[in-house]
């Protein structure tokens, strides 16, 4: 099965409409709208759909078909976990959620602590996950001493990638030798991941979710990735993905401008368009 989304089917939202977005461009889609259109429900199906989530499906009433490479993947409400499991055995996908925190939680969520943080420190240090995480990844140089130097050699690549977007506050990354831990450097000054901005950890994020795809080709879903980001970070991320990743399709939604106006006007899609009313 080619790990390309063509087209996706969406019936009885709501009880009140049926969705259909087709033509799907293999690289970047952007699904803008204003709030209350819809966005986040649509992402969350999809999402669910991918993670072969029946009992979140179920939840919404609706019936799905995603098209990829020919083949239809279908949910309705007979369809069991096992069943959507099984046509979604070869599907590449990973989802970045937005990482706003409800006002009621903020004098919780410290930075230390804070969910964000948490997934970050388990995207790089967690070994031995059914997601591989940046150590994993680092082991495999000295597991595969064949594969070493493409291994180290994207590292590389990576570290130039995150220099590269972190220039302006002159943070550098890079392996602590004495701790073997992932830091930054600001003036000779070492930074610690949960020392980072809250837009500093989501970039860091995303970038090590695209990087840890390998270059295979995957589906990535981002809702609304712009929140935390600086107005330069959004306007280069399409840009920055499809370095670390050129195989990989990103299906995202939006309320910024600045994410797709680097060149990606050609790429919107606005959700009113796709709607149909079942009256």
């Amino acid at each position: 099965m080619t790990n390309i989304v063509g087209s996706i089917e969406i019936w009885n939202l709501w009880k009140k409409y049926d969705f259909s977005w087709e033509n799907l461009n293999s690289d970047v889609n952007v699904l803008i709208g204003i709030n209350g259109s819809g966005k986040t429900t649509l992402f969350n199906i999809i999402d669910a759909m991918f993670m072969a989530d029946v009992k979140r499906l179920k939840k919404y009433g609706v019936d799905v078909e995603i098209t990829m490479g020919g083949k239809k993947i279908t949910y309705s409400a007979k369809t069991t976990v096992a069943d959507l499991k099984s046509k979604l055995k070869e599907v590449k996908y990973r989802k970045i959620s937005t990482f706003d925190i409800p006002l009621r939680d903020r004098p919780k969520a410290v930075k230390e602590y804070s969910q964000l943080y948490n997934d970050l420190h388990a995207m790089v240090y967690n070994i031995g996950a059914t997601n591989p995480s940046f150590s994993d990844y680092r082991l495999k140089a000295t597991n595969f001493p064949d594969q070493a130097a493409y291994i180290n050699k994207r590292i590389r690549s990576f570290f130039e990638t995150v220099d590269r977007l972190f220039a302006k506050t002159q943070k550098k990354i890079q392996i602590d030798p004495n701790t073997n831990r992932l830091i930054f450097i600001d003036e000779g000054e070492v930074i610690p991941l949960y020392k980072l901005s809250s837009g500093e950890k989501q970039l860091m994020l995303i970038l090590m979710r695209v990087f840890l795809m390998d270059e295979q080709p995957y589906i990535f879903l981002m809702d609304e990735p712009e929140i935390s980001l600086h107005i330069e970070w959004q306007y280069k991320l399409f840009e920055e993905i499809r370095h670390l990743n050129p195989n990989c399709q990103i299906i995202t939604s939006t309320h910024s401008p600045s994410l797709f106006g680097d060149g990606w006007g050609d790429k919107l899609v606005f959700v009113e368009e796709l709607f149909k009313s079942r009256e």
